[in-house]
Order: C-alpha cells, then structure tokens, then sequence
C-alpha cells in the first residue's frame, strides 16, 4: 500500500458501519467493508464553514453540516449524515499537544450525535440494560443518575448493559428498536467506590472532573434490541419513599422530547414537526414511567425496590 494512502479501520456502532482513518477502540472492530454507511476522515478543515446559518465561536451550523470547535483539542465537520472531518490543528496552550482519547471522546459523542439527527434517528440521551422483561432506558437531566443506576443493576443483577449516554431508535424500524452506541460506562468516583470499582487507568471525564470512562469488555448488548419502557429519575424529597408510576399522553411525550440527545441540533436537522411527530410515535408505542427516590447510594439497595417489582412482575420470560 502507498505511504500516500491512509489506513482506514473498520467498526460497528449504533446499527452503522465505519470506515475511520482514526484508530477507535472503543468500538467494536468489524472486517473491511467496500460500503461504509459513515467516513471519519482527517483533513484540514476550514475554521469558517460556508454558507453557515448560524455562526457562534464553537458551533457552526448550515444546511445538512454542522462544525464543532473544541478548544485544544479538535474541529469537527459533520456532513450529510455521511462524514466526520477532524482535524486536530487547532489552536492550543503551548507545550500542550491533544490527547488522541481526548480527540476521540468529542468525535464519538457530540460529533456522532449530531450525524445521528442528519440521518433523521432519534438518539436518545439514556442509559439502558437488557432486564428479564425486556430493555428498559432510563433518562432524566444531567446528574439524576442514569448511569449510577444502569451500573448498579449491572453489577448486582447481571444485567446486559445495552447503552450508557447515547443510544438510537430508528423511526423506519417497524418495531422501536435499541441500537447501542459504544460499550462504555461514565461513572462519578463515589460510584466507583460504592460498587468497589477501582478508577486507576480509566479515562476522566473531561467536562467533569470526577467523572471516569469505564470500557465493558463483557456484559454488554451489541445486538439491537425492541425498547420496552422508558424511565424519568427524579429526586425524592427528604423523607419520602421511593415509587415508580406509569406516565401517559402528553406527559409521556414530553419525557421522550427530554431524553433526545442534543435536541437543539435535531431541530435543525430534522425539522421541528419531524422529531415532534417521530418523539409523540414512540411515545404510543412503548412504557412510559417517573420513577422517584432517595438520592443516597447507601439507599440504593431498598430505594429500587418499587423498579425491581415492577421489572421482575412484568417479566418475558
């Protein structure tokens, strides 16, 4: 093969195939394939994108193209539903050169949402496991401990970890499938201690600093699985007990549109009246639930009782 010509790696994730002149190991690697449906690609990308109908410091969006700049680390170009530009030449402290997992985390994250709404999915902002009674996602804003809770069933019951923070729908799809994204956990430290997991080598978080990256080599769901319910956490107020309640009509709609990943971007590329018509389908077509309690990890084994009750009685097999 020429120098000329780079090497490009082949992966699977969110229902897609990759072609990637970038090495991802968090994905999982797939044999070479002549059709990719996406190209990571890493030439110099303009800091102006042309024609841009919204032009702020970091974000860039135009027609089925938006550009991410993060500072120090990369510019991202996304296209069409099809490319991702990155170009590490960005501006940066001296003496400070990009970390290629720093590089990835944006790439894989933001960058790989934003191509999701291009291609008109519903990336959904949950964490997910495959429980005894079918896949069960949990949402909510940021600090109400989807992941906390996905990893403690995880650990304690054994459960297949479908998604933690993004995972797909596919609105073609005849049932409400979940596609799972990277195999990965991001757990705060008090977390990791609570389930006596040890941070030392994980990843850190770069937008919080007691956040780490926890890479599953086992107990993960790569398989697209149909999506039985979908739970919003919210904090119990000081004495009161946990439960879990069913949400119906508008107010089951109104937990999808929150779960949306990047919401914002899918406006733009979707068009508001496709993701409210595609979030109000999914909405009728699986469980819809609040689930309220203590937010204390000493708590946690009797706060998901009421949960466990309901997944254990509603049981498939």
């Amino acid at each position: 093969m020429s120098d000329s010509v780079p090497h490009r790696y082949y992966y699977h994730t969110y229902g897609l195939q990759l072609s990637s002149q970038l090495e991802l190991p968090e994905l999982s690697a797939t044999p070479n394939c002549s059709e990719p449906d996406i190209d990571i690609l890493t030439p110099d990308v303009s800091e102006v994108m042309e024609d841009a109908s919204f032009n702020g410091p970091w974000v860039q969006v135009a027609e089925e193209r938006c550009q991410l700049l993060v500072e120090g680390i990369a510019r991202y170009r996304i296209e069409q539903g099809r490319r991702i530009l990155v170009d590490r030449r960005v501006p940066r402290k001296e003496g400070r050169l990009p970390v290629a997992g720093d590089v990835r985390l944006y790439l894989l994250g933001a960058a790989l949402g934003i191509l999701l709404h291009q291609r008109h999915c519903l990336p959904l902002h949950v964490s997910a496991l495959q429980t005894p009674s079918g896949v069960w996602a949990f949402t909510g804003h940021s600090g109400a401990g989807k992941s906390t809770l996905g990893a403690w069933l995880h650990y304690t019951f054994g459960w297949p970890i479908v998604s933690d923070d993004v995972a797909v729908i596919k609105p073609e799809d005849e049932q409400p499938n979940l596609y799972p994204g990277p195999a990965r956990l991001k757990l705060w430290k008090d977390a990791l201690a609570a389930l006596d997991i040890d941070r030392q080598g994980l990843v850190r978080d770069l937008t919080r600093a007691d956040k780490y990256h926890l890479m599953l080599q086992k107990g993960f769901q790569a398989d697209p699985q149909p999506l039985r319910a979908l739970v919003l956490l919210e904090r119990a107020e000081e004495g009161e007990t946990a439960c879990l309640e069913p949400v119906t009509g508008v107010a089951a709609f109104q937990v999808v549109m929150a779960s949306l990943y990047r919401p914002e971007l899918g406006k733009e590329f979707n068009g508001p009246a496709r993701l409210l018509r595609e979030s109000a389908r999914l909405a009728d077509r699986i469980e819809v639930y609040r689930f309220r309690r203590p937010w204390s990890l000493d708590e946690m084994d009797t706060s998901i009782e009421p949960l466990l009750r309901h997944i254990e009685g509603t049981s498939l097999s």
